[in-house]
């Protein structure tokens, strides 16, 4: 009995023809061919008969009357030599090409010949014969042969014209000398195809390039085809230009030029006698017509316009019965080149006119919209795109026109627009925008063009359009009612009504007295107001030097408090509070004051430039002599409070680079070198606490070993980088100093100790953090807290693992004094902040996704899980490794499927383990899934275990479901599940299988 699921082989239609065939009956090919719907098609026989023509003659040894008989060698008693039709000799002119570069031919005694055997030769003429057929028609073979099967089929036509064997490109010394199996005529014939497809070449080269290789490329190679694409062309454009003045007549190949070859008769000459002489106008019209298409590709338009206007000539000189056997212009492309080289001679179309009107600076554009208005071909976008290009170059002055034209253009839109159903432009705009103008003229002047040409419909949309306008134009509503009496639209009973409801919409006229009263307007300049508008363009500015000019001019009005008062939010940090403060009352002290206050607003929302700006306008301001007591002091305080800005600017950007952080490192050593030299003036500790974190980052760990560890900010800081440095000591897995462990210990007691240093508290600790960006910082505090949680939380199955924490103590004094759920918060907004610096850090993930199954979040943490195997997998382009997902990881990611409802899930995951756990597979699969991503079938292609499959088919046997159990059975009767099969093909199915289902897990939960 035949399995049901093995697919069955279609069977070919009857009317298809196989391609040897055709080498069996000489004649079949004809018939073939005139067929109204022959299948294969004439272009799938090229493909055929190229794709089974090899490059190069096979190396073989055969007896005279074989197939495979070499060509080179002249049958005995054959009569006649190679390429001689009827006993007469192949023609040698000694110029085969009148003038126009065609090489002599003259019998040589030892000549190379064809170089193929019977088979190939036989192949080739039946696709050249096709080729025929066609007409040689490039536009039809550029589109449905492959560009590599173009340059088979020329090398062919080449090769069997020339007699003897030719590659493609032709060489530059190219001694096209034509064999005793070639024939003038036809090697004339091909040489000109090959120029033409060379210049067409050019215009679809990149697409050339680009274009999918054939499976079998044995006839021809990419570097043959990038060798013809970098040919020159001057060559031949000049051979196309001398054969388009030659005088002599061009022969083209006739269907019965081709003789296919019989296998009763040895013969294989062609029948070079039998083709069509076409007229000097045909040949020089397509090839003028190739000329032009190439000039105009290379922008060279003077002589594309003379080709193409050559082309229109001879096209035009051809009498109008003749048939056209090797001129293949369509009338569509030849107008539309015609027009591309503006000499076209059809009349141009409303939408031609609009566009050559853009580019001829709006010339007689008016006259194209009313015209426009009737036909209605320029679609109204443009119009109104236009509306919007004039109205911006006559504000700018690039174009020397009046408003008058924008207005007209704007009326005529406006008219247009009355009868475009559906339209979102309307006439609200026209009049609002130009009612300072005199809009009503245009607009009743493009109305009264359009009222003779209106249909009863149309008419019905202006009315509907012209009360509109009279009920809600205010003042003009009674000018423009006066136009439209003169109409002919309205009827007067129509007209009365309208001047009832106009008189209903206009607004009353105030009679009370009051309103005729002017002693209450007060013309006297209002100060307070002027002076509230420069206080307020104070406060919002962001340029030092219009903070100068606005302080000049409010200084001028005699404020009554100072002008740094003005903004409360003006916050200026103590040590240049004093300095400043202790200045006289001048401008100088409001000016540092509202630049200082306003660096710092800035920096706050993020504006660093223009914060570093203000404070370096005030750097430059200070040192002026009158500042001679204070500029040293006051300068470096300005140098702190820009460096603080900038590390602030760096941390916030810091993927960007935007700084150079080796100078940035350098300046900090120098302001914590204040602090270390003991001056009299230090940075504030803000300052002090950025520049070491910066340090930090920048793992320059020795100059913060020698600050004074009792500064409160610099501790936790201090505390890191000797821990980085004692590992560096160490280079083994030995404990390290407890400084840093037992500071970060202190931030999670639930009552903070009196005696604790001042950074105590989640508060001053998650500052801290906020600013770590680098990778080995951010590791050493995640592996701190996380060895805390692993202590607090005392579970094995929930503990935490990543790098360093080898480094931490294994036990925690009094462990009920400390906070775990603010060890928990901490870390799982740490790890969330690492891992958006460095979002590809495995280790990270899987640890939040170990926390986050610890919290109860299984969603959350199935999701890092996933994230990290998709990481490890370089996005599941490589194998799955075990340091990527271990069994621990599995079990984890098998215990959250299971909680989520995804049973289904959890059994996949299960073949994922060293040793698949079978008790847990059955059990899944025995539950119900209750999650809707979670359907049983979805994932049997995932599944590589064939006792799974087994399982699963016997499950749906028991509960009936047919359809399924069916679907399991082809799974398991694939191929690469086949018990036999060696390992490496299991890894491989396993592989694939593994892949399938990870990028399963990364829809469902990364997206």
């Amino acid at each position: 009995m035949d399995d049901p699921l093995k697919p069955k082989p279609v069977p070919l239609a009857a009317e298809t023809v196989l391609w040897f065939e055709f080498l069996l009956d000489p004649h079949k090919i004809t018939h073939h061919l005139q067929r109204p719907h022959p299948e294969p098609s004439a272009m799938e026989l090229i493909v055929q008969f190229i794709s089974m023509t090899p490059n190069t003659a096979q190396e073989s040894v055969g007896t005279p009357g074989s197939d495979l008989q070499n060509l080179n060698q002249t049958p005995l008693n054959s009569g006649p030599i190679p390429g001689v039709v009827g006993g007469a000799p192949a023609p040698t002119t000694p110029n085969a090409s009148g003038g126009v570069g065609m090489p002599h031919s003259p019998q040589r005694p030892a000549e190379k010949g064809l170089q193929l055997n019977r088979k190939q030769l036989a192949l080739k003429i039946l696709e050249l014969k096709v080729a025929t057929w066609l007409k040689w028609d490039l536009d039809a073979l550029e589109k449905n042969l492959p560009v590599i099967m173009q340059l088979a089929l020329l090398r062919d036509l080449c090769t069997i014209s020339y007699g003897c064997s030719l590659s493609i490109p032709l060489p530059n010394d190219f001694d096209a000398r034509i064999s005793a199996a070639g024939n003038e005529r036809a090697a004339r014939f091909a040489l000109t195809i090959y120029h033409r497809l060379l210049l067409r070449m050019q215009l679809i080269k990149e697409q050339a390039l680009k274009a999918p290789r054939p499976q079998n490329t044995m006839y021809q190679t990419v570097d043959q085809l990038q060798q013809f694409l970098d040919t020159p062309t001057q060559p031949s454009i000049e051979y196309l230009q001398q054969l388009c003045a030659s005088t002599k007549p061009f022969y083209i190949f006739h269907y019965d030029t081709f003789v296919p070859l019989r296998c009763d008769d040895l013969g294989t000459g062609q029948n070079y006698d039998v083709m069509h002489l076409i007229t000097p106008q045909e040949l020089r019209a397509q090839l003028h017509y190739e000329l032009a298409q190439y000039y105009l590709y290379t922008k060279q338009y003077v002589l594309a316009r003379e080709a193409a206007a050559a082309c229109n000539t001879n096209l035009q000189a051809i009498p109008p019965q003749t048939t056209l056997y090797y001129c293949h212009i369509r009338p569509s492309e030849l107008e539309g080149l015609l027009q591309a080289c503006g000499i076209s001679a059809e009349e141009q179309s409303l939408l031609e006119k609009f566009q050559q009107s853009l580019l001829n600076n709006y010339t007689d554009i008016v006259s194209i919209l009313r015209l426009d208005n009737r036909r209605r071909e320029i679609p109204l976008i443009s119009r109104r795109q236009l509306e919007l290009d004039i109205e911006g170059s006559i504000s700018t002055g690039i174009l020397k026109e009046t408003v008058q034209l924008q207005l007209q253009v704007a009326a005529l839109n406006v008219v247009r627009n009355i009868f475009e159903w559906g339209s979102i432009f309307g006439s609200v705009e026209y009049f609002e925008k130009y009612r300072e103008l005199d809009c009503l003229p245009p607009l009743v002047e493009g109305l009264q063009e359009m009222l003779p040409h209106c249909t009863f419909k149309e008419q019905a949309a202006l009315k509907h359009f012209l009360i509109d306008c009279l009920l809600h134009q205010g003042g003009q509503s009674r000018q423009l009612l006066q136009t439209v009496r003169g109409f002919g639209l309205f009827s007067s009973d129509e007209l009365q009504d309208i001047d009832e409801q106009m008189l209903q919409a206009a607004p009353p006229v105030p009679t009370n007295s009051l309103a005729s009263l002017s002693d209450w307007m007060c013309h006297s300049k209002i100060s307070r107001v002027d002076v509230g508008a420069l206080e307020r363009q104070l406060i919002s500015c962001t340029n030092a030097n219009t903070v100068r000019i606005l302080l000049v001019k409010l200084c001028a009005t005699a404020p009554g408090k100072p002008l740094w008062a003005i903004n409360p939010s003006w916050d200026v940090p103590q040590p240049l509070k004093t300095l400043i403060m202790a200045m006289p009352v001048s401008f100088l002290q409001d000016f540092s004051y509202v630049l200082l206050g306003k660096a710092r607003e800035l920096a706050t929302r993020g504006n660093y430039i223009d914060a570093v700006s203000m404070l370096s306008v005030l750097k430059s301001e200070n040192q002026r002599q009158e500042m001679a007591a204070n500029v040293q002091l006051m300068c470096k305080l300005l140098t702190w409070e820009i460096l603080h800005i900038q590390i602030t600017q760096c941390l916030e950007e810091w993927h960007q680079k935007p700084l150079d952080l080796q100078s940035l490192g350098g300046r900090c050593k120098q302001c914590l070198g204040a602090l270390q030299a003991g001056d009299s003036i230090v940075p504030r500790p803000d300052i002090l606490e950025s520049c070491a974190i910066m340090l930090l980052n920048l793992t320059e760990f020795p100059p913060l070993l020698y600050l004074d560890k009792r500064a409160g900010p610099l501790e936790l800081p201090l505390a890191f980088a000797a821990t980085f440095i004692e590992m560096e000591k160490m280079k083994g897995p030995k404990k390290v100093c407890r400084d840093a462990w037992e500071l970060m210990l202190s931030m999670f007691l639930n009552v903070p100790k009196r005696g604790s240093s001042g950074v105590g508290g989640i508060s001053s600790l998650q500052a801290f953090l906020q600013r770590i960006r680098h990778q080995s910082v951010f590791g050493l505090a995640i592996s701190m807290i996380g060895k805390v949680h692993n202590i607090l939380k005392d579970d094995p199955n929930h503990d935490l693992s990543c790098e360093y924490m080898q480094l931490w103590p294994t036990s925690i004094n009094n462990p009920i004094s400390y906070s775990l759920r603010s060890v928990c918060e901490t870390l799982q907004w740490l790890l969330s902040e690492a891992l958006s610096y460095y979002p590809q850090t495995i280790s990270w993930l899987k640890m939040k996704g170990d926390l986050d199954l610890a919290i109860g979040n299984n969603e959350s943490a199935m999701r890092c899980y996933v994230n990290a195997l998709v990481t490890g997998t370089d996005y599941c382009t490589m194998p799955l490794q075990r340091n990527v997902a271990d069994d621990y990881v599995i079990r984890k990611m098998i215990r959250c499927a299971a909680n989520l409802g995804c049973h289904m899930q959890a059994t996949v995951l299960c073949q994922f383990l060293d040793e698949i756990d079978y008790g847990i597979v059955f059990k899944n699969l025995s539950e119900k899934s209750s999650n809707f991503t979670d359907a049983m079938d979805a994932y049997y292609s995932c599944i590589w275990d064939t006792t799974l499959l087994e399982f699963i088919v016997n499950l749906h046997a028991k509960r009936g479901e047919h359809s399924r159990k069916l679907e399991a059975i082809s799974m398991m009767g694939t191929l690469e599940l086949n018990a036999n099969n060696n390992e490496e093909i299991k890894r491989e199915s396993a592989m694939v299988r593994k892949s399938r289902f990870l990028r399963a897990l990364a829809k469902q939960y990364l997206l």
